[in-house]
């Protein structure tokens, strides 16, 4: 019974995405919304008339639904809401010309074609073409008989229409905070493998601090690239000098990982400013020379790196590694660069330049940021 009630509340206010319901919902709406339209047209008309009921009726009805459906499509365009206004607005406009023009045509041929139309309808007739299709923008009483007939037509079904909207649109924004709380959630979970795991590094190199100090630099390097990408990397930009930092502790490590077979040749200019940038965006560019140069390698291989100012003031980094033999080279260009690209793209869309140039036995690669 619950099950059903919530199928059936979904389909009323607009929520549920079960398309044969929804058609089923809309036949049924407009066969109630015709019995309406059918009480306005014998209350004006009365019951002597059968068929200027049924025209009046299936007028209003006609432009009823075109209006509804035109208005949901507008509605639902990714116009901005000043011309989802405009729009609105010009097709109220012309519904009630259409309307009047209408409702002109049905009077006047059956006052004219019908012998037993009766008297007070012939003089409604009359009244509303007294000065040509047109009378009901000229005749105070005229324009306001229409749009009194008129709006008890439409109103119903866009007040209707309406409140499903802003139903719709609470809907949606408790799914968004609901969604927003879970991802919340979620967020503080994943900080805590990373909080126990920092912790632990920090306790492990108290350990080995006195007893083997190349363990103790490795846990220590890793700890702090571990409070970097805990603390640092949640906000938008970071100074460069803190990404440098965290590119040498890493280099640290790769460095007692290749013992003497890497060569790291580490140019860092003083001027560097007061330059910031997104987090662990240089480190990519580190990372990727380390798994396609220094880790294909079985013999000597080199790293360059450097950071500085150009002539021009731009902020420069550069890093060169060797590349194995050509043999041995495997793909390069991997995720970590394409998303590096696609993010230098949204953050600095026209003040950024990414060159990577390869030879036979160099891998290159310069960004500028200004």
């Amino acid at each position: 019974m619950n099950d059903i009630t919530s199928k059936l509340s979904a389909i009323l206010s607009g929520t549920s995405h079960n398309s044969k319901a929804r058609v089923w919902l809309h036949v049924i709406f407009w066969a109630l919304m015709y019995i309406w339209f059918d009480q306005q047209a014998r209350w004006l008309v009365g019951n002597v008339f059968p068929a200027l009921t049924l025209a009046v009726a299936s007028t209003k009805m006609s432009l009823a639904i075109l209006l509804f459906y035109l208005v949901s499509g507008i509605i639902g365009s990714k116009l901005n809401i000043i011309w989802k206004c405009l729009g609105i607005c010009l097709l109220l406009v012309s519904t009630f010309l259409t309307y009047g023009l209408f409702i002109y045509q049905v009077y006047t041929y059956f006052s004219i074609t019908s012998p037993t139309t009766p008297e007070y309808i012939r003089n409604l007739a009359a009244s509303m073409s007294a000065q040509g299709p047109w009378t009901f923008l000229y005749s105070t009483d005229i324009l306001y008989f229409h749009v009194q007939q008129l709006l008890m037509g439409i109103l119903l079904p866009l007040i209707i229409k309406g409140l499903r909207l802003v139903f719709k649109s609470r809907y949606k924004s408790m799914l968004l905070e609901k969604d927003n709380l879970k991802l919340e959630l979620d967020f503080l979970r994943s900080q805590i493998n990373p909080h126990f795991l920092f912790n632990t590094l920090n306790s492990v190199y108290a350990l080995v601090e006195d007893k083997d100090q190349t363990a103790a630099s490795i846990v220590y390097s890793l700890s702090n690239i571990m409070r970097f990408a805990l603390y640092d990397s949640n906000t938008t930009e970071v100074e460069v000098e803190k990404e440098l930092d965290t590119i040498r502790h890493y280099l640290d490590i790769q460095t007692v990982r290749h013992s003497k077979r890497l060569t790291i040749d580490w140019e860092i200019s003083e001027q560097l400013g007061q330059q910031h940038i997104p987090p662990l965006l240089l480190l990519t560019f580190v990372e990727n020379a380390i798994k396609h140069g220094v880790d294909k390698y079985i013999n000597q291989s080199c790293i360059a790196i450097k950071a500085y100012r150009d002539v021009a003031g731009v902020f420069c980094f550069e890093v060169t590694n060797s590349l194995p033999p050509r043999k041995q080279v495997l793909a390069t260009n991997g995720i970590g660069i394409s998303n590096t690209r696609r993010r230098l793209q949204l953050l600095y869309p026209d003040s950024h330049t990414l060159q990577i140039n390869q030879t036979e036995n160099m891998h290159h690669v310069l960004l500028k940021i200004w």
